[in-house]
């Protein structure tokens, strides 16, 4: 059992700290022979020490975990290396590049759409053309989104550190039939929302919840979101995607069994996925989902989020750079640590409690990355969640049932906005380094007094109370009463202690 805590651990923690270097371009992922050999030499120290004499099961576990550890870091450190940009020219010469997009296209604040690019050429002023690869993000003006997977091409200029491209006009080259058809069916329901959602803030809030689609009325709300740390909510991800396999498995189990309702809601969550895209939260839940299907025992939850890990990074290795992937699988590693420090809590503090760990788990890289964590989302997340959940429900009933249900919509829209109001101003606002660091001293300080209290008051009740058993055995060849003649009868006491 204790092995396998600290199996349970590792995955937590590594898993999320892959996606960390991947995501801040570290070096430390582009050392994989120097990383073999340190394994190589960590087992040879163990061998010498006799510990693959004494016990065989050892000797295999850190077999497999070697190889685990070896085969993960180089497959992130090969998708890292992936989205590296190389061109056969300077960036200050291209002013053209050509290749497909990795994601559907994002709105900005300023009307522009964000394109994560996977380069396959470039060009420059003089009409010279060469060869180009990696991932490469940039910023065009165009009315409608663009889908992933189409093939594009851009004319335009880099920015003076070459880390972003200003795209003046775009050419869509090629789009597959498809993702044709997955946009005419966004499209659509766009169309649908505005009918029957008359409130361009409510309507905008149920496309980014439902669709992970955005308009220009829905900044405002991103903005608050953010100052209050839960930006998390409105992006369409894997808790989204939870609430509509938890919807159809709810309507499905009484129909089909619960093994096969599980499967049949997964396979209905498949289609929505292929529908709104392939977004990195979404993929993670969605392996996590398929995998939960075949994985059972105590394990399984470690299992398939690292599972989902290594299957997302191996069919879109692209994603391991974005944000939402790392922000996706932090999260996630601090609700299983929830899990993993389990300790009595009344059942109405578990939301704040499994918040809190995940909230925990997205500090560290937000501070490292933007330099500040917004520490009103302990408070306010637990609600803000309840409230997005209702939302996506009514906005599903307003989306098939009609304008009966807009009122509701708009009554709990108008709630999340003061929610994430009150946590924007909450505690202070914004924590910087030392701020977080002191939060994060607190934390790890209360959960030792509650480990610590909990194990004192187990052994108080061994020490206070003892098992007394009393064990009877008659006599094999003692006659019968009858016969006038009393029973032998040997009685053995014990005490054993808890």
């Amino acid at each position: 059992m204790r092995g396998r805590f600290w199996v349970r651990l590792g995955i937590i923690t590594a898993v999320p700290l892959l996606f960390f270097l991947a995501a801040t371009e570290s070096s430390l992922l582009g050392y994989p022979l120097l990383v073999a050999v340190i394994l190589l030499v960590s087992g040879f120290s163990l061998h010498c020490l006799g510990i693959f004499f004494y016990n065989k099961n050892i000797q295999i576990t850190i077999i497999k975990i070697s190889t685990l550890c070896f085969f993960c870091y180089t497959l992130f450190g090969w998708a890292a290396a992936g989205t590296q940009v190389e061109m056969a020219f300077e960036h200050t010469r291209i002013t053209e590049v050509e290749g497909s997009l990795g994601e559907d296209s994002l709105l900005c604040k300023s009307g522009k759409q964000l394109l994560r690019l996977r380069l396959a050429s470039c060009g420059t002023g003089d009409e010279a053309k060469g060869s180009a690869e990696g991932v490469l993000t940039a910023l065009v003006k165009v009315d409608e989104v663009m889908v992933s997977g189409s093939r594009v091409l851009m004319q335009g200029k880099f920015a003076p550190d070459g880390s972003l491209f200003f795209a003046d006009t775009l050419q869509v080259l090629s789009i597959s039939r498809y993702r044709a058809f997955r946009r005419k069916l966004l499209s659509l329901a766009e169309r649908r929302f505005t009918v029957v959602l008359k409130d361009e803030q409510s309507r905008s809030l149920a496309m980014m919840l439902l669709l992970g689609r955005s308009s220009d009325s829905a900044f405002p709300l991103k903005e608050m979101s953010l100052k209050s740390g839960c930006a998390h909510l409105l992006a369409l991800s894997g808790m989204h995607l939870q609430f509509f396999i938890a919807l159809l498995s709810s309507a499905l189990i009484p129909l089909f069994g619960k093994r096969r309702g599980r499967s049949v809601s997964v396979i209905l969550a498949l289609f929505y996925v292929l529908l709104v895209g392939p977004k990195p939260s979404l993929v993670r839940a969605m392996g996590m989902a398929v995998l939960s299907l075949f994985l059972k025992g105590a394990m399984a939850s470690y299992y398939s989020f690292l599972a989902a890990a290594t299957i997302q990074t191996f069919l879109f290795p692209s994603a391991v750079t974005s944000m939402g992937s790392l922000l996706s699988y932090a999260a996630y590693g601090g609700l299983l640590c929830n899990t993993l420090f389990a300790f009595y809590r009344p059942k109405v503090f578990e939301p704040f409690i499994a918040s809190a760990f995940a909230i925990l788990f997205t500090a560290i890289p937000t501070l490292v990355i933007w330099g500040t964590w917004q520490i009103g989302a302990l408070v306010v997340a637990p609600f803000a969640s309840l409230l997005m959940f209702s939302l996506m429900g009514c906005s599903l009933l307003a989306f098939v049932g009609g304008q009966v249900f807009a009122p509701l919509v708009v009554t709990l829209q108008w709630l999340l906005q003061t929610v994430l109001g009150f946590g924007s101003i909450l505690l202070g606002g914004a924590l910087s380094l030392g701020g977080f660091g002191l939060y994060l001293f607190l934390v790890l300080t209360l959960l030792a007094s509650i480990g610590y209290a909990e194990r004192a008051l187990q052994k108080r009740r061994r020490d206070s109370y003892e098992l007394e058993i009393r064990l009877r055995f008659t006599e094999g060849h003692s006659e019968p009463a009858r016969q006038g003649r009393a029973r032998l009868e040997q009685e053995i006491w014990t005490e054993f202690s808890d």
